[in-house]
């Protein structure tokens, strides 16, 4: 999962997309190393030609202590993501303090049963 934030888009976090494969719902929980003033987070799909696994339907929480987790976006949906799968940034209605954030991903352009990520960042 650490090359969904190494901030190199050649890199990517890709689930498993053979074998037994289970459902949505696939996330990555960050620990920023200290807590920070969010007002949004990015989110940019892989970067190898192929869209296969991309993020359609997401869901954005914040915690303190990365157990008790906190909903700051639920089940929102990347505007034309299918037309133009390219980098999206999401901002909050009002900043948010947290040392974490998690990214879900309940479904894909494809509605495959993986995820890849490219890159997700924040934005202070």
């Amino acid at each position: 999962a650490a090359q969904a934030i190494d901030g190199d888009l050649k890199t990517m976090w890709h689930t498993a997309w053979e074998g037994e494969l289970k459902n949505q719902a696939f996330s990555i929980a960050v620990d920023m190393g200290e807590a920070l003033s969010l007002k949004g987070f990015s989110y940019n799909p892989r970067q190898d030609g192929s869209f296969s696994g991309t993020v359609l339907r997401y869901s954005f929480l914040i915690s303190d202590d990365g157990v008790k987790w906190v909903p700051v976006i639920s089940n929102a949906l990347f505007d034309n993501m299918v037309n133009n799968p390219s980098k999206r940034e999401v901002l909050f209605s009002w900043p948010v303090k947290a040392r974490y954030f998690k990214f879900v991903s309940h479904e894909g352009i494809f509605n495959e049963k993986w995820v890849s990520v490219g890159e997700l960042g924040v934005i202070t």
